[in-house]
């Protein structure tokens, strides 16, 4: 029996290949049998039915992506006649990884292109993805949003078009992007927040259907002009008189 250097307690290596930029291991589970079958919830009454070597991704190792050929246990229910597989309680069979990958996976996505994150451990880009958007969905359960009093609404140049970003100025932080920054975008992303009274201000510059939209939807709400963008159309103004008069002076009155 080969060293468990997965570090995976319930598994037993057999073998273990390298190539150019991959490991892959073969593996076989320590678990004991089922205890009852799946499909019909009986208790046991069933048999083994034959082995099925599955290939779940792991961990990368020595900058190397990894990949676990488990030999699985099948068995067969006498009661409803269906087949199913042992139990992998270390893994993720609808999306053939392990769970620790998952983890590692959802940290990464947040500073890298899923493509990259993709090449690095050797699955699909989309797996990558539907695992990223998973956890999303996960954290936005979890996450108690509370509409601010002072909204900022805004916009960053992202993938070649302008995304609205919507803030909580006070607190500093972002609360959402949003897909574009169209008036019919911003009014439907206001007309679904809740508690909505609770604005009292909102803080943005002088696109005009960010006016339209608040004044739509929260109508009671002040609306303060970010004090950035009225001072850059002042220098620009000065700047433009300054340019003006300067053909109208002497050398002396313009030093």
């Amino acid at each position: 029996m080969l060293p468990n250097i997965l570090n995976l307690p319930n598994f037993e290596i057999l073998d273990m290949k390298e190539d150019k930029n991959d490991y892959r291991f073969l593996v076989e589970s320590f678990n004991s049998q089922p205890t009852y079958c799946p499909k019909c919830g009986s208790v046991p009454n069933f048999y083994k039915h034959g082995k099925k070597k599955q290939l779940f991704f792991d961990l990368p190792m020595h900058a190397e992506r990894v990949g676990i050929y488990v030999k699985r246990q099948r068995y067969k229910c006498r009661e409803c006649n269906e087949t199913f597989f042992k139990n992998l309680p270390d893994m993720d069979v609808n999306r053939s990884v392990t769970n620790r990958l998952i983890d590692w996976i959802q940290e990464a996505s947040l500073e890298k292109t899923f493509t990259s994150v993709a090449d690095d451990i050797g699955i699909d880009e989309k797996t990558v993805r539907n695992i990223f958007n998973d956890y999303v969905s996960e954290l936005e359960v979890q996450t108690d949003f509370r509409t601010p009093t002072w909204l900022g609404i805004d916009e960053v140049h992202l993938l070649r078009d302008y995304r609205g970003v919507i803030t909580d100025v006070e607190n500093k932080s972002v609360i959402d992007i949003l897909r574009k920054r169209t008036k019919d975008v911003v009014i439907s992303y206001l007309s679904k927040l809740e508690d909505i009274d609770k604005i009292e201000l909102v803080a943005m510059d002088m696109w005009n259907p960010y006016k339209s939209s608040v004044n739509s939807v929260i109508p009671h709400a002040k609306i303060v002009i970010d004090k950035f963008h009225v001072v850059k159309l002042a220098n620009e103004a000065l700047e433009k008189i300054r340019k003006a008069n300067r053909q109208n002076v002497s050398a002396k009155e313009r030093r």
